[in-house]
Order: structure tokens, then sequence, then C-alpha cells
């Protein structure tokens, strides 16, 4: 086990929301809700807390399952490694698209889908009220 060092203060934060196991996971937006940080600052803290402190921090991305957990177990901390593979293959293969793409089909689609009136999307606002309680581990 490595040299514990000291944590700053939002990254405690942050830390104490995570669940060990990835049976109950917190998703990012629910972290965001109880620290009352910007989706940004969390976002930047998770990383943190596994490049500058070791933490291992595990993560989901199944429509069904999703969120952040500590692994408990080897097989937790795979499936966390193998979620983060995948994003990371999917980003890579976004990039090398968009490197060999041409500017100028982009600029034809905006041009053949620009908003007018008769186009222009109506906004909704769809409202969620639930709390997820969170309780102390033992």
């Amino acid at each position: 086990m490595a040299q514990l060092k000291e944590l700053p203060q939002r990254h405690q934060q942050i830390l104490a929301f995570i669940p060990n196991g990835s049976e109950t996971m917190i998703t990012r937006v629910e972290l965001v809700k109880l620290s009352g940080l910007s989706d940004r600052d969390v976002y930047q803290i998770l990383n943190d807390l596994t490049m500058k402190y070791d933490i291992p921090i595990g993560s989901s991305r199944d429509c069904n399952h999703y969120g952040y957990y500590i692994p408990m177990n080897e097989a937790e901390k795979n499936n966390g490694i193998r979620s983060l593979e995948e994003q990371g293959n999917t980003m890579l293969k976004r990039a090398e698209k968009v490197r060999n793409s041409d500017i100028q089909t982009a600029q034809a689609y905006k041009e053949k889908y620009k908003l007018t009136p008769a186009n222009i999307p109506v906004q909704t606002t769809l409202q969620f009220n639930y709390e997820r309680s969170i309780t102390p581990l033992n």
C-alpha cells in the first residue's frame, strides 16, 4: 500500500460520497448535486483521485447500471478498467474520424439544416424530483 497523502477538502468530500463496490454506484450528476460543485470540478476531482492519489475509482457506463464506485475486488477493478478502455478506444476512433473529415461537409450540413422559423424546436422543461439517501458504511 502506498503512503497516504493528505487530500484537499473537496477531494475528501467527493471520495466520501463514492460507494464501496459496484452494487450501488453514484453518478456524476448525483455527485454534483450532493457536493454543490460544478460538473467540471467533480470530473477533475475524480480524475485527481486516481491520477494524483492512486485511488482506483471504477466506473460503469452500462445503460442499466452506471456510475462510479470504489472496487472491492479484482473483478470490480477489471470491470472498471474495461469501461475506461472502451471509452478511450471510442474517443480515439472519433479523433481519427475528425482528423480525416472534410470541413466543407460540416458546413454543407449546417447550411442544409439551418434553423428557420418553421423548424425552430420548442423548448420543454422536464423536472425530476427524487432523492437518493446515502447510508454510512460500517
